[in-house]
């Protein structure tokens, strides 16, 4: 993974704040046995994979919003403190939910790729797709969510309301509201991060590794990367679904 590219995503991350998703999505359960895209060719993959990041991106635009509205002064803030943390807690979840899908359409779209009659010379070259379209395009589309929705309540809360009541409130009560607010956020980032990170990396692999098996003619190891990158995915969705 590019190291230009990490450091990007750390810093835009330093603005992010979870979002509280809609409770039917968040407690969405996720079928462990199959891997669950019903794309019948690449062209569709990419549509679907970009439209489930702006449609997570939409989802947390508007309940930030909609917390924001709700929580507009100090006292709001700590009367509320528990919907912000809701709030953490359901982008992290979409967060989840929505890198196991990335990964699920990067494991379709080669699936596609290696059961079409074609030489080997073409599947290396389509399987760039999974490169282009899933790691790049959607993958810091998905990046980009955090920078331009989460990024916000940094501002409105810790370094907003919380901020300028500093001249207001009792002192104790205030350093303990800050300390907690940032603490919030900063966990937040880390396993915002954290999960972006590992699905960056996941797929980024199993197109190189797919790809070098699929140069070498091998299909065997192909098949064997194909597999094990399925495996992985289903203990993901088994694990999100505790």
């Amino acid at each position: 993974m590019k190291w230009l590219m990490c450091l990007s995503l750390c810093l835009v991350l330093c603005g992010c704040t979870s979002a509280p998703v809609a409770k039917d999505n968040v407690e969405k359960k996720m079928n462990v046995n199959v891997i669950e895209v019903s794309a019948s060719s690449i062209d569709e993959i990419e549509e679907m994979a970009i439209k489930d990041v702006e449609d997570t991106k939409e989802k947390l635009e508007s309940e930030r919003d909609a917390l924001s509205e709700e929580i507009t002064d100090f006292n709001s803030y700590t009367k509320n403190v528990d919907k912000v943390k809701a709030y953490y807690d359901g982008a992290l979840k979409q967060t989840e939910l929505l890198s196991i899908q990335l990964r699920e359409y990067a494991y379709k779209y080669a699936e596609l790729i290696m059961n079409e009659d074609t030489s080997y010379k073409v599947k290396y070259k389509d399987l760039s797709g999974i490169y282009e379209y899933i790691y790049e395009d959607a993958g810091n589309a998905m990046y980009d969510i955090y920078d331009k929705t989460v990024h916000d309540l940094y501002d409105i809360y810790y370094n907003g309301i919380i901020k300028d009541a500093y001249d207001t409130e009792d002192y104790d009560v205030w350093s303990d509201a800050s300390s907690d607010a940032y603490d919030d956020w900063s966990d937040c980032v880390s396993d915002i991060y954290d999960v972006w990170s590992d699905m960056q990396s996941d797929i980024y692999s199993f197109q190189s590794d797919l790809r070098s098996e699929v140069y070498d003619h091998d299909d065997k190891r192909a098949q064997k990367k194909m597999d094990k990158f399925k495996k992985s995915i289903l203990r993901m969705k088994e694990d999100v679904n505790d």
